[in-house]
């Protein structure tokens, strides 16, 4: 079907729109599947009792989108990205729904959680790197930092708030309950996403052709952005909160002894942290640059988990203040990364790095699960500080240069002097 171009004026409405659509149906999508990975964790750490045990749980999460990431990326670069987010979405009701009628059967709770978020990763796969392309796709460029702002403070503020609730929903009503919540949230994205409507070509205004001509203003220099670095940059969040998920869990459970409802609790502190500081994006982000507020609030999320397992008390005094730094840093690289992403390969490239940053996930998950169970958890704690420190100041240091490249302004091409007359 071909598409109608869109005036500037035009252009803005629609962003607009797919924004308005886009943040709530990232906030449903991951307040569900944090209900699901929650209540999972817990049945499988209840019967296997181990740090590892919870660690297959996640890495069961991971091994398919490292595997299918960078494919579905290509395929979310070659076919409607609106239709294939509807698509996973679809699929992965349907999946999520499988698990409680597993587990009405009779099904045993261990392997029915490893085999339903297995294939609900399947799903992931797909679903990430086509609709960080359809954000792309759909949001103006000059809009992006707005959006991943609102975007990042949903979908975080979902899945922490959603965690929460679920350590109290587990202890009331069991788990099965929050399987269906987790069903009927995937419905729901896909009818905002399917309401975002078609693509639409951008005509250029009157004022953008002139910008064309030789004799325009100075651009930006037209370097290649080093796209590798700021996915590795990017992924260190993904790796953060896929490590943290698992020794989390132990920590509260096992060293401090207490019981799921702290868990709750800890979300909840944590999800305010979050919401803070994704609201204060835009006016921190007016004052510090955003390669070097993308380490800075790495750094300083680092600097409170290295005092988490100190005490219960200390946890829950720190945790808000490490989801306030981990939201600058997280928003900061996220823009970086999409703006300097072509739209044609928007999608391989944030395929690209959701595998990048689960493989590694995976790797620090086994590894300092392993060191927790065979030493203490607090060991675990620190080590995910030293890997995570370690690769944001190593991947700053090296974008430094290349950043500031593109960043500098080139002069624009003199004129040619028209022919004297004969």
């Amino acid at each position: 079907m071909p598409t109608a171009p869109l005036t500037t004026d035009l252009a803005v409405r629609r962003s607009k729109r797919a924004e308005r659509l886009l943040v709530p149906a990232g906030f449903i999508t991951t307040a569900g599947n944090a209900f699901q990975i929650t209540a999972a964790a817990i049945l499988v750490f209840r019967a296997e009792e181990t740090t590892l045990s919870v660690g297959w749980l996640f890495i069961a999460v991971s091994i398919p989108q490292v595997a299918l990431a960078m494919s579905f990326g290509r395929l979310a670069d070659r076919l409607d990205r609106r239709t294939l987010c509807v698509i996973a979405d679809l699929v992965g009701a349907l999946t999520a729904f499988a698990l409680p009628a597993w587990l009405w059967f009779g099904g045993e709770a261990s392997l029915g959680s490893y085999a339903a978020n297995f294939l609900l990763a399947c799903t992931a796969a797909m679903f990430m790197p086509a609709s960080n392309a359809l954000v792309k796709e759909r949001v103006l460029d000059e809009r992006l930092g707005k959006f991943n702002a609102r975007f990042e403070m949903a979908t975080n503020t979902g899945m922490l708030l959603a965690s929460a609730l679920a350590g109290f929903l587990v202890t009331w009503f069991g788990a099965t309950p929050l399987f269906v919540i987790n069903s009927l949230t995937f419905v729901g994205s896909a009818v905002l996403i399917y309401a975002i409507g078609h693509k639409h070509v951008v005509a250029k205004s009157t004022e953008d052709v002139a910008d064309d001509e030789p004799a325009a203003v100075a651009t930006t220099a037209p370097a290649n952005p080093p796209v590798r670095r700021l996915a590795l940059l990017f992924t260190t969040g993904n790796i953060n909160l896929m490590v943290s998920n698992t020794i989390l869990t132990t920590l509260i459970l096992q060293t401090f002894q207490q019981g799921a409802w702290m868990i709750g609790v800890v979300d909840a502190l944590a999800g305010a942290g979050f919401i803070l500081g994704a609201a204060c994006y835009g006016w921190v982000s007016s004052r510090i640059k955003g390669l070097h507020l993308a380490l800075l609030g790495t750094l300083g999320c680092m600097a409170m988990v290295a005092l988490e397992p100190l005490h219960h008390i200390v946890l829950m005094v720190v945790i808000p203040f490490a989801a306030f730094s981990f939201a600058q840093g997280r928003i900061a690289a996220r823009t970086l990364l999409m703006q300097s992403s072509p739209e044609d390969r928007v999608g391989r490239i944030f395929g690209f790095a959701q595998a990048m940053g689960l493989a590694m996930g995976v790797a620090a998950t086994v590894g300092l699960s392993a060191l927790a169970d065979a030493t203490s958890v607090p060991w675990a704690f620190w080590g995910l500080v030293t890997i995570i420190g370690g690769l944001a100041i190593g991947t700053y240091l090296s974008l430094v240069k290349p950043m500031r490249a593109l960043e500098r302004p080139v002069a624009a091409p003199e004129p040619v002097p028209a022919p004297a007359p004969a």
